[in-house]
């Protein structure tokens, strides 16, 4: 394996490359230079919509092709990496998956192929659905009648169809695959219709295609607040159960809910409702990213010991921004997305029958559910649950989806009776995850009889790769620089996971210790040797950092690269090519404390660097920060000067 150190080199541009050939020939095909900064050659093919022949037409399937970078020995062989949704754009996701196996593209190639419907690859487009902020089942009825009996065509075995027609052209199986969420549903389709085109597997992120319907996702939610508050000290020290506290949170909310305007994703201020179902929609995307993880809790005890709404608020805009539609359909296609689940996820109605048969059933089914298994969703009700813009299992999404095409059969992913492939797989759940959860992901290793599963520790939705919103670290991976390596040596090794033990070290998130309206409320920094700030100067400090704090917390869920304060103020998000760096200005997660300057965070490392000036009414400071991001309970070390006088002390980071 590559040593860590040329790794750097090669994502640094330190390895010089003779000038790339503007064609190349790969099996079959002649493939164009099309990607500069990991030298890249793209091609495609056009494949039959419908493979029986009833429906005419042809999609295109295109995709990028990645040479192994010692062109002076043979390819040892090909990993190839497919992106989840359902509605991704695999090539959309190349910087995570080529960083991610950088370390062995000294031998191996990587090829990215976009499914049917999705980037490169004829891609869905129904403006009306796409565009929708918050999609109705009237708008994915409108998709279905634009795309009429072809939307039954890009299901995944169609795309595996393609995928396979792809690689038997490259002259290329077998090949490593790794697949992220949706990814790993399509990996098990892939291998049962084609097992001898794949060498290992690795499924980050996984849940059954033979669906049990466990409901389990939601209910992780439970599980992993818990987990959450006990391992960080500030949530700890309540020695209260996180969950009763959010029990009695949505108690309070269902007797009356709260209104208002707060930030979302992209810093929009967007009109929102704390309610039991917004909190829902909180839990659903938890899984998503570490920051709703990080202040629930602290947003809960906001509003139920202070009444300050604002944190709760933000978290349900933030859910909300992460479901909404409205970006481009070659990055993610929303149509794509509803004909995949609507022709494979389970129904709790007859997608043959009329739409006013549908709805009878789906009402009868939710009944049913309500009186037979009222706690399928606890702490929500039923109707918590299906009232939420994201309810878990999504059931009336396809109420208005046209009726199976000739000689489809729906929620078949797989043929009845298959039997899954022996090669070596590798399942990982995130320990946090409540979108695919660890039950699902135990479910999926169950299938195969040579599969290893690892629970990661402390990690949400999709362990190995990092990718931020769209932020990608520098090496692509986990930012405990964990999980990546062990997917590598998975591939390396041809099924051998080797040394796991960095699972259990890898840090927990770090909690809000508590929101505040005023710094004059905040517990101060701890003053250390050679400290002359008053306690008064102390409490600005630690305000100050708890700003710094938040909007770093912001990575994970921003798509654009800029977002605002939660009282105030805004920042920037820019890559570097050792992480990213963020510019604050006037800053505000206090309404009396103002905070600008940068932060430099080395993602390799872990290292945090922040320069800040602070000011509130009749004070002033300027101060720099210290942390590792990857230590657990890191201490941050503020140094510089509060009104004059110097500052020396240390809290725990942010």
């Amino acid at each position: 394996m590559i040593g860590r150190g040329l790794c750097l080199l090669l994502l640094l541009g330190g390895v010089a490359h003779a000038k790339p050939p503007p064609t190349i020939t790969v099996g079959g095909m002649t493939l164009d230079y099309c990607n500069k900064e990991y030298v890249g050659y793209c091609g495609s093919i056009a494949q039959p919509l419908d493979r029986s022949g009833t429906y005419p037409g042809t999609v295109n399937v295109g995709f990028e092709f990645y040479q192994h970078t010692d062109m002076s020995q043979p390819s040892l062989g090909v990993i190839m990496a497919q992106e989840g949704g359902p509605g991704y754009s695999t090539t959309g996701s190349r910087d995570g998956y080529v960083r991610l196996f950088t370390p062995l593209r000294d031998r191996r190639d990587i090829i990215l192929i976009d499914k049917r419907g999705t980037g490169l690859s004829s891609p869905i487009d129904c403006p009306a659905l796409q565009k929708a902020y918050n999609p109705s089942v009237g708008d994915v009825g409108e998709c279905a009648k634009q795309l009429g009996a072809s939307g039954w065509f890009y299901r995944s075995a169609d795309a595996a169809m393609d995928v396979a027609a792809v690689i038997s052209a490259l002259q290329l199986s077998p090949v490593d695959y790794y697949g992220d969420s949706y990814g790993t549903w399509f990996g098990q389709v892939l291998s049962v219709l084609y097992p001898s085109l794949l060498r290992t597997i690795v499924l980050d992120s996984a849940y059954p295609v033979v669906n049990d319907n466990s409901n389990s996702e939601v209910n992780n939610g439970r599980v992993a607040m818990n987990l959450v508050c006990a391992r960080s000290s500030p949530c700890a020290v309540l020695g209260r159960d996180a969950k009763k506290r959010f029990e009695a949170l949505l108690d309070n909310l269902r007797a009356a809910p709260i209104k208002g305007v707060a930030p979302g994703a992209k810093g929009e201020p967007r009109k929102v409702t704390a309610d039991a179902e917004g909190m829902f929609l909180i839990i659903a995307n938890a899984g998503n990213s570490p920051t709703a993880w990080r202040d629930l809790d602290a947003a809960s005890r906001a509003w139920l010991d202070n009444q300050d709404s604002l944190p709760l608020l933000r978290l349900v805009a933030e859910a909300r921004d992460s479901y909404a539609g409205g970006g481009p359909y070659e990055e993610f296609s929303v149509g794509l997305a509803d004909a995949v689940q609507c022709a494979e996820y389970g129904t709790n109605f007859n997608l043959r029958a009329s739409v006013s048969k549908r709805i009878e059933q789906y009402e009868a089914s939710l009944a049913a559910l309500a009186a037979d298994h009222p706690g399928t969703y606890a702490p929500f009700t039923i109707e918590e649950a299906v009232h939420s813009q994201m309810n878990a299992e999504e059931y009336n999404t396809c109420l208005r989806w046209s009726r199976p095409a000739k000689g489809v059969a729906p929620h078949q992913p797989i043929p009845p009776g298959s039997v899954f492939p022996g090669m070596p797989v590798l399942v990982l759940s995130g320990e946090l995850d409540t979108v695919t959860s660890p039950s699902e992901g135990a479910a999926t290793a169950a299938l195969f009889p040579n599969a290893t599963y690892i629970e990661t520790t402390n990690l949400v939705h999709e362990s190995a790769i990092g990718d931020a919103g769209v932020f990608v670290p520098p090496d692509g991976e986990d930012l405990s620089h964990c999980i990546g390596p062990i997917v590598r040596h998975f591939v390396l090794t041809g099924g051998s996971t080797g040394d796991t033990s960095c699972v259990a070290d890898i840090r927990p998130i770090r909690t809000v210790p508590a929101f505040a309206t005023s710094y004059t409320s905040v517990a101060p920094a701890q003053a250390l040797p050679g400290n002359q700030v008053d306690a008064i100067g102390l409490q600005l400090a630690a305000a100050a950092t708890a700003t710094v704090g938040d909007a770093l917390a912001r990575y994970y869920i921003t798509p654009s690269g800029s977002d605002v304060g939660l009282r105030g103020g805004s920042f920037t998000l820019h890559a570097t090519k050792l992480g990213y760096d963020l510019k604050l200005t006037d800053m505000q997660w206090t309404t009396d404390v103002t905070v600008s300057g940068a932060l430099h965070w080395n993602q390799l490392t872990g290292d945090i660097a922040a320069q800040i000036t602070v000011t509130a009414t009749g004070h002033t400071g300027t101060i720099q920060l210290n942390w590792n991001d990857q230590q657990t309970e890191a201490m941050a070390q503020l140094t510089g000067t509060v009104d004059g006088q110097t500052l020396v002390a240390q809290q725990l980071a942010p």
